[in-house]
């Protein structure tokens, strides 16, 4: 791009950036799971309640895949810089 921002930079960005939400993600989705588990042990609670809690805790589980796999191509795009020299002062 002429701007000298490539594609990597749009998408994943700062990888401290992209740790700092995973880690934010991760404890609500920990929160979320311990909340459904509450909801099934709750008598006065229903099915329908169980299953949405459900769905929104596997949702953003499939986030968190997501942004992990983000992580990894970031880092490993961070790597092959360092490896090149192009970042590396001392290469």
């Amino acid at each position: 791009m002429p701007n000298g921002f490539g594609f990597d930079d749009i998408i994943l960005g700062d990888i401290d950036s992209l740790i700092e939400k995973f880690t934010l993600l991760t404890d609500s989705y920990r929160l979320l799971v311990g909340a459904t588990e509450e909801l099934t042990r709750t008598p006065s609670v229903g099915e329908c309640i169980i299953d949405a809690s459900v769905c929104r805790t596997a949702f953003l589980g499939t986030i968190l895949d997501q942004l992990l796999l983000a992580i990894q191509i970031a880092l490993i795009i961070d790597f092959i810089r360092v490896s090149e020299g192009s970042e590396n002062p001392y290469v």
